[in-house]
């Protein structure tokens, strides 16, 4: 099967992405019907096209309908309405009456993706993941039609049988089961506070730690934040925010960095990212002169200046599965280029990346007006919510127990009680994220424990993203990242480092393994046998799973 990545093109994403949710929408019915009508002569599905082909194999009646990976069942109600086929480990369901009628009733279609072969995005959209028996995950993804699939000769409307198949997609979808060990997991890995809690730790850390402008730019953030904190101070906190959305239409969020004011105009927005490979992958960074909004159906406007008489901006989508931009549309005024009709549009058939056409005002005040509309207001949450606290400062002997310090908790913040060694540890998250069997877990904690009758600091432990939980087995704590495994312990009131390998790499990519042993010795190694035989023990480790104390 070839690989299906569909790209939306000029001057039709907005027009899909408004409509699909729902077929029906009054104000598109005459369009649905006068494209319907040109059905005959467009009948050929395309390699892109979302519905299965209409001539392979049978059409089934079953209401239990399994793949390889899941089980799809469909409610009572559609019993003897409903046509199904299944195709590998994708499952496509008809209104029976309107493929009968030939008109095709393709209402939806689940496959659980696990020969990779759909990207989400266009005609595809994520609705979470299946964790195989063999350990694979695999996004699950459903889609729709992309045209009228019903009797549009004798009806004006969707007949109340598919229009009830149709809008009741998600709901039977959500219904999914595993099958040969695997677990459906529905939601996962499309919510951005677990996807990029790792990215916005390093906006914090950057804040912390006083990062200067090359630093953030190195580390691909905006150096428009640098100049915020470096002349606002700890004011700027309150000033500069993010927030997840989906806005490339795949399921997935996207996580949005910018600026918080009070004003009702469109946030403006310096750095995006999205999830590439499962990895959080940064789209833009801008600056005041070249900044970004996010966009109601999806997409993004770079809004861009180049003096007192030149500005204007460019309306893009995200590739899927890619973190590239596709030009959609875009206008500028340009008053240096031609004083007297400084109107122009951007070309989005030229190859040259920024070629531009005149066009005239009353074009150019259209598309202004429709960006305009389209613009969001982002719901930020700012980073003075989620900069840590730095206990290595605080006055601990304000508290006389635990208990107190959940009273200083910033909003998310989570705490767990566990022993490591020998000893009873008390753990404060500066966030968590849901993990297996609805447990929270975390990627960093500050450490305390009773001593001497009164609470003391043990320090601070990080793992490099939500997939390596901090976990615990026979009384060591685990921390980890890609290449690195840190097994540490709490003796004689301190923590302490019992083990830990780790890879670096040079500057050609070749490999060198160190390894750490219980005295702290560091040592070069041959191969990647300790950092093996670490990992399988964090492998076997239980996450730590910790309360969230909420505002």
């Amino acid at each position: 099967m070839k690989k299906r990545d569909i790209l939306l093109m000029a001057g039709i994403v907005f027009a899909l992405t408004a409509c699909t949710a729902r077929v029906d929408v009054p104000e598109t019915a005459a369009k649905q019907e006068e494209t319907a009508q040109e059905a005959p002569e467009t009948s050929e599905a395309s390699e892109t096209d979302a519905e299965p082909e209409q001539d392979h194999g049978d059409y089934l009646e079953d209401t239990v309908l399994s793949t390889d990976l899941i089980t799809l069942t469909m409610p009572d109600e559609f019993k003897g309405k409903f046509l199904a086929r299944i195709d590998g480990n994708e499952i496509s369901v008809y209104d029976k009456a309107s493929n009968e009628a030939g008109f095709g009733g393709f209402a939806f279609s689940v496959i659980a993706n696990a020969d990779k072969d759909i990207t989400a995005g266009g005609m595809y959209t994520k609705v979470g993941e299946v964790a195989a028996a063999d350990g694979g995950i695999y996004d699950v993804c459903k889609s729709g039609p992309s045209d009228v699939q019903w009797d549009y000769e004798t009806n004006e409307k969707m007949p109340e049988d598919y229009d009830k198949l149709y809008n009741s997609a998600d709901d039977i979808i959500a219904g999914i089961q595993g099958n040969n060990g695997a677990t459906y997991m529905p939601g996962a890995g499309m919510k951005g506070e677990e996807l990029y809690p790792y990215t916005v730790s390093q906006y914090v850390t950057a804040f912390n730690e006083g990062w200067d402008a090359n630093q953030f730019e190195e580390a691909g953030l905006s150096p428009e934040f640098y100049a915020l904190a470096k002349s606002e101070g700890e004011k700027a906190y309150d000033e500069m925010g993010f927030a997840y959305r989906d806005i490339s239409n795949d399921g997935v969020d996207e996580l949005l960095v910018g600026i918080i004011d009070d004003s009702d105009e469109p946030s403006v927005v310096y750095d995006i990212y999205t999830m590439v490979d499962r990895q959080p992958t940064l789209v833009v960074s801008g600056t005041a002169r070249n900044s970004y909004r996010a966009m109601e159906f999806g997409g993004v406007a770079n809004y861009f200046s180049g003096g007192a008489m030149e500005n204007g901006f460019k309306v893009y989508t995200i590739t899927p599965g890619t973190n590239e931009l596709f030009l959609q549309y875009g206008v500028k005024y340009d008053g240096y280029e031609n004083e007297e009709k400084p109107w122009f549009e951007a070309d989005t058939l030229s190859d040259e990346e920024d070629k531009w056409n005149e066009c005239t005002e009353e074009d150019y005040n259209m598309w202004v007006e429709r960006a305009a509309e389209q613009c969001l207001k982002l719901d930020f949450t700012p980073f003075s919510d989620v900069i840590p606290i730095d206990y290595s400062k605080v006055d601990l002997s304000k508290y006389d127990t635990f208990t107190q310090m959940l009273s200083d908790f910033k909003p998310g913040m989570g705490y767990a009680n566990e022993k490591v060694g020998d000893t009873d540890v008390f753990f404060a998250s500066t966030g968590t994220y849901t993990g297996e069997d609805d447990t929270k877990n975390a990627i960093d904690s500050s450490l305390f424990i009773y001593g001497n009758d009164r609470i003391v600091y043990l320090g601070q432990v990080f793992s490099q993203g939500t997939a390596y939980p901090l976990s615990l087995k026979d009384g060591y704590l685990y921390i980890g990242g890609h290449h690195l495994v840190r097994k540490n312990t709490v003796k004689d009131g301190k923590l302490i480092v019992a083990e830990e390998a780790r890879e670096e790499f040079d500057t050609e990519g070749n490999s060198t393994y160190f390894y750490t042993d219980e005295k702290g010795k560091e040592k070069a190694v041959e191969d990647d046998s300790y950092l093996t035989k670490l990992f399988d023990e964090y492998a076997d480790a239980v996450p730590i799973a910790f309360s969230v104390e909420k505002p």
